[in-house]
């Protein structure tokens, strides 16, 4: 059997395909980190099985390179069953795509992840009658739920809702109607939290810019001037400088070694080697510090905010990461 993972970027489809697998790879809070399709076997205890990952999308109609995989994989039949990983924090943006790939008829199970973030209730009962299609609400970081959901698959069958909606705003109007239907609030909407207030400066038309040339230059100024410059200064000058080298000419010429053999060792060798490592200090520090407003969540809000000027140029706003990782030497 074939399972294809299928959903919004940012949902937790690679999370969850590392938790069915045992493998490793790469996660990050922004669109775009799953560029191309993974083929896996799941782990032993979860049956014989493999699962594809498959880049977000946020729609059937593809907008970029990564959801032209997405679509035509699906439209094609790659798969046996879809889970629609679907982020529960979210449901109004997620369900978008969940409603399309019902229409598509193929066997489907709904997976709303994270649901040890969300602070309302979602009564399952209603959304499942509405959708016409199973749903097993999971925690793929936390690793729960996982063997409901691979029950749920083994008896996979075609959604039963067959309504169809000829243009966006009437699948809109269709969502918001089944929103007001399963959200049992517990906490007010209308309460602007901390993260409300951040993103309101943060994602700021006039301030959004501003402040990211201001993160990323305190990022290069720490991994190459100060903290990693300092490191690798050491090394360069001191350690591959002066250290090693006057140990090594002064165990040779003690043992008597050619000079010529002693020059392509000292220099040749250990000098290169030195050369090499030097970079690493500026590497790892800026990599450590990108990996920090990763978690954070800056970078996706970065996307957001880049996106208007990338547009210009026939990309979208998650266009800046490779953008800021391949600055320079860094890549």
């Amino acid at each position: 059997m074939k399972i294809a993972l299928a959903g919004n970027p940012n949902s937790g489809k690679t999370s969850l395909f590392n938790a069915l697998t045992g493998k490793i790879e790469y996660v990050g809070n922004w669109s775009g980190v799953t560029v191309s399709k993974k083929e896996i076997k799941v782990k032993k205890e979860f049956g014989d099985a493999s699962v594809i990952d498959l880049p977000g999308a946020y729609s059937i109609s593809p907008y970029t390179n990564e959801e032209s995989i997405t679509t035509d994989f699906i439209k094609t039949a790659g798969a046996d069953v879809i889970i629609n990983i679907v982020d529960i924090t979210n449901l109004s943006r997620s369900l978008f795509f969940t409603t399309q790939l019902i229409e598509l008829g193929i066997p489907m199970v709904v997976a709303l992840n994270k649901k040890d973030l969300l602070n309302d209730e979602i009564n399952l009962e209603v959304l499942e009658k509405e959708l016409g299609c199973k749903i097993v609400t999971i925690s793929a970081e936390r690793k729960e739920n996982l063997k409901e959901l691979l029950q749920a698959v083994k008896t996979a069958s075609i959604a039963t809702n067959s309504k169809q909606m000829v243009s966006e705003s009437e699948r809109f109007e269709y969502i918001d109607a089944i929103l007001k239907k399963v959200y049992i609030k517990k906490v007010d909407r209308n309460q602007r939290t901390l993260s409300d207030k951040v993103d309101k400066i943060f994602v700021s038309k006039i301030l959004g810019l501003p402040i990211f040339l201001g993160v990323m230059w305190l990022v290069f100024y720490l991994s190459q001037n100060k903290i990693g410059g300092f490191f690798s200064g050491y090394i360069n000058d001191s350690l591959f400088g002066e250290i090693i080298p006057n140990f090594l000419n002064t165990t040779f010429e003690s043992m008597g070694v050619n000079p010529l053999l002693q020059a392509l060792i000292v220099d040749g060798a250990v000098g290169g080697v030195g050369a090499v490592l030097g970079f690493l200090p500026l590497i790892m520090v800026l990599f450590f510090l990108l990996s920090l407003l990763e978690d954070s969540g800056y970078m996706s809000r970065v996307a957001v905010v880049m996106d208007v000027f990338f547009k210009g140029i026939g990309l979208s706003g998650k266009a800046i990461i490779p953008m800021v990782v391949g600055t320079g030497c860094a890549i």
